[in-house]
């Protein structure tokens, strides 16, 4: 029976990494796990390493590769990433075979056995920092979960997703109250950063409107948000504009260091 099917494994800064899996095959977007975590999260999903056939990186930064290169020795599997990427993830790698790299361009699609991917460029503070889709015969899956801000692109890009992980990584107060140095706040809120629970609102309505059901809010700060208050700010924007819970669209938040239920589309 065919299905199209993810889960994230982890979301956060401790570490970010999703699984898209058809009956066929499956990928992972991003390596912010450690080897072992991996092996346990595809157990609990009834799923195989062997049944991977890549690896979707979307930045350099350490939460979102912290344990590629572990994976790459292990399992031998193939890693996609654009140049400009690359050259800041090699040296700290280790050693792996060459040969697993794939050199991906924006905008510009792709396969890996029956799934068709795309990556888009997003705003963030990494050399060149994309999300991806991710489509089959029976839908497409958008991933957008470290931006600062929403732009056309990003959203011609997951127009027609009918779900997506969409960053929501802090609310406006908490960050404001909190005890980070003004510049790590700036850095946070800025057009390079992370999107806020309200940001991430907005953005949802675009997507009602787009085509997409399932929003999955992504990359939760530990410190400045909460998963009740990300999911009460995004539902009050979106009830605002006139859609129904459960009805127009389901809302849920990945979570942090545990699997997060699966969902098929």
């Amino acid at each position: 029976m065919k299905y199209l099917r993810t889960s994230a494994l982890r979301s956060g800064s401790s570490g970010n990494s999703i699984l898209i899996s058809t009956d066929q095959s499956s990928v992972l977007v991003d390596a912010g796990i450690t080897g072992k975590g991996l092996t346990c999260a595809l157990g609990e999903l009834d799923e195989s390493p062997d049944k991977l056939k890549g690896i979707l990186i979307t930045h350099e930064h350490c939460d979102h590769i912290s344990g590629l290169g572990v994976i790459l020795r292990r399992y031998k599997i193939p890693f996609f990433i654009n140049k400009e990427t690359l050259k800041q993830v090699l040296p700290g790698l280790g050693r792996f075979d060459p040969d697993l790299i794939r050199i991906i361009y924006p905008d510009e699609s792709f396969r890996i056995d029956d799934l068709e991917i795309m990556a888009f460029p997003i705003s963030h503070d990494a050399v060149a920092p994309v999300g991806y889709t991710i489509s089959s015969g029976l839908g497409t899956i958008g991933v957008c979960t470290d931006l600062g801000c929403t732009d056309e692109r990003v959203f011609q890009a997951l127009s027609g997703s009918k779900l997506c992980y969409l960053e929501a990584n802090y609310d406006q107060e908490l960050l404001r109250m909190g005890n980070y140095p003004l510049k790590l706040k700036e850095r946070i809120a800025g057009h390079h950063g992370h999107l806020s629970n309200d940001e991430s609102g907005a953005a949802c309505i675009r997507l009602l409107q787009q085509g997409t059901e399932r929003i999955i809010l992504s990359h939760l700060s530990q410190e400045n948000n909460f998963p009740h208050l990300a999911l009460l700010t995004v539902n009050d924007a979106l009830t605002e504009a006139g859609a129904k819970e459960g009805l127009d669209y389901q809302l849920t938040a990945a979570r942090r260091y545990d699997v997060s239920e699966p969902q098929e589309i």
